[in-house]
């Protein structure tokens, strides 16, 4: 009963002229066999055909939007795998992608090849996986045997999938911004060890720790004019940078499994103080793992490489924090966070830096279980984390 994946994954592109050149100039020899159409009507007639495990749809094609055009895929092509391709910073097309559900992968332009390879190959394991279980539960099943199979739970797969895209919305976005890359993982490590030395366990751990990367997820919809910035920015641009944890907020809506994780996004750049945003909310208003990350986001800033200055000592981004409890920070979080030996801090940075980028994020977001002018978030200079 031994079983490995074929050799060959038929792909079906919808796009333009350019979508096309990418995708047959690339993976010719990638072990894909790759079809291009440039309409989804076109496409739509050659999936009738049942041939196809993976379809791909650009969305800057006119002839429909290509969310439209992967949900009509559901009824003559069930158990094709969908990803999208959309325009960078589209917030109405990411949001309207990710709560529908539905679509393994979305891709945005500038398609990448390694990203772009990396997708196909998740996307043909995952398609020939479910096939051999497939079989394998008809086969169980045709032999009348007790062992009871367990389908994957319709909220579960919802859940993975959804996780999925945020994993691969988080590595964009840091990919985005290079001189800012490894933030969102450090903080996320750096928020679990502060929140540990606060007792805290279990499930709200994770949440906080999940809260933590994905604090910026609403950055994906700033314009790279302002995100990527390199002076002062206007008043206007600065309002439009101060929406970000809103943002976040509403691509999260409507994934229910992170329903404290997008507390802690639309939180975290509050202050203890309430002179934060956006709801410049005080004291134990403020999420506790929007607390917790105050620190944790500050202490990685003081002590990272930044274009302009190079990284602070421990001892100076110590007294800063210490000079901040009551202000900025939460007085019991800082005494947590001043809990934690030096050598862990540094221990985290060497452990995350050693690993693959791309490694890293496609385990940092998993569902559970059925300067000092950084320290005002309100100055308008980079940095802006």
């Amino acid at each position: 009963m031994g079983y490995s994946l074929p050799k060959l994954t038929k792909i079906l592109v919808a796009g333009d002229i350019s979508t096309g050149r990418f995708f047959l100039y690339n993976f010719k020899d990638s072990g894909f066999e790759i079809h291009f159409v440039e309409s989804f009507m076109g496409a739509m007639q050659q999936l009738e055909d049942g041939i196809f495990q993976i379809v791909v749809a650009d969305d800057r094609l006119s002839d429909m939007s290509g969310i439209q055009f992967l949900e009509r895929c559901k009824t003559f092509a069930p158990d094709i795998l969908r990803v999208l391709i959309v325009r960078e910073g589209d917030m109405k097309v990411l949001m309207e992608a990710i709560n529908r559900g539905g679509i393994f992968k979305i891709l945005m332009h500038p398609l990448d090849t390694k990203e772009v390879m990396n997708a196909l190959s998740d996307a043909s394991l995952h398609y020939w996986t479910e096939k051999e279980h497939e079989r394998l539960s008809n086969l169980i099943r045709e032999q009348n045997t007790e062992l009871v199979v367990r389908t994957i739970n319709q909220d579960k797969e919802i859940h993975e999938r959804t996780a999925s895209l945020l994993n691969g919305l988080v590595a964009a976005l840091d990919l985005r911004d290079s001189d800012t890359q490894w933030h969102s993982r450090r903080v996320s490590l750096y928020s679990r060890r502060i929140a540990k030395a606060l007792g805290i366990k279990g499930d709200e751990l994770s949440q906080i720790e999940r809260g933590a990367l994905l604090h910026d997820i609403g950055k994906i919809g700033i314009r790279d004019s302002i995100l990527l910035k390199p002076g002062r920015l206007t008043k206007e641009e600065w309002e439009e940078m101060k929406r970000h944890p809103e943002m976040g907020y509403r691509i999260l809506e409507g994934s229910d499994f992170l329903e404290h994780e997008r507390i802690i996004v639309l939180h975290h750049q509050e202050r203890y103080d309430g002179k934060g945003y956006p709801q410049g909310l005080k004291g134990k208003e403020i999420d506790i793992g929007a607390r917790i990350f105050a620190i944790a986001d500050t202490f990685d800033a003081m002590t990272s490489d930044r274009p302009y200055r190079k990284s602070l000592p421990f001892k100076i981004a110590r007294e800063e924090i210490i000079r901040c409890s009551g202000t900025q920070f939460d007085p019991r979080i800082v005494e947590a966070f001043l809990s934690v030996p030096a050598h862990e801090w540094r221990e985290i940075r060497e452990r995350l830096e050693g690993r693959d980028l791309h490694q890293e994020s496609q385990s940092a977001i998993k569902p559970p279980p059925i300067t000092q002018t950084l320290i005002t978030p309100q100055n308008n200079t980079k940095p802006r984390e």
